[in-house]
């Protein structure tokens, strides 16, 4: 194993560190968001909204390495880089909207259930967490599904078959 600097994979190991790093910054900013409008509004004291930022900061940095594998795996494995980075944009897109619409729709629909859940704090935390989860689930499908789909003409590529089709018709097809 060599000791040499190499600028492009270190270019490529930073990239997906960034794209880690953001992908921790989505999952965490609805927890910001409505602690600081929490607090700012006179709601609740400073110190209280840190239960849910703690809860987003352990998902969204599990989520964050998650990612950073993956883009450092997929970046030097595979002949496709810029469908891997498209397929993660894609899941980071999903993930945004995901955990800032979601979350909002899951906590307007328990507004009812208020009173019940006044005095038990962690249910609010367990709720929180796990629409966290199904988005950072979601979004991680997106991402696969996008892969899959943009690698799929290189896959009949490889095939063997003429002009990357996957039966005669389609090389047919092709030439007209």
């Amino acid at each position: 194993m060599s000791t040499r600097f190499r600028p492009a994979r270190a270019v490529r190991e930073g990239a997906a560190a960034l794209y880690g790093l953001a992908a921790l910054a989505v999952v965490v900013a609805p927890a910001l968001i409505i602690g600081s409008t929490a607090t700012g509004g006179g709601v609740a004291p400073s110190w209280q909204a840190l239960d849910l930022l703690a809860v987003s900061a352990v998902l969204g940095l599990g989520y964050g390495v998650v990612c950073f594998r993956r883009l450092r795996r997929q970046s030097t494995e595979t002949r496709s880089r810029p469908n891997a980075w498209i397929a993660a944009v894609h899941a980071l897109v999903a993930l945004a909207l995901l955990s800032s619409v979601l979350l909002a729709v899951v906590l307007h629909e328990l507004g009812s259930l208020q009173a019940p859940l006044a005095g038990q704090e962690w249910s609010l935390l367990a709720v929180w967490g796990g629409v966290q989860v199904v988005a950072i689930v979601a979004a991680e499908a997106v991402e696969r599904g996008v892969f899959r789909w943009l690698v799929r003409p290189e896959r009949r590529a490889q095939a063997g078959l003429p002009g990357g089709a996957a039966t005669v018709g389609d090389r047919d097809q092709r030439r007209t």
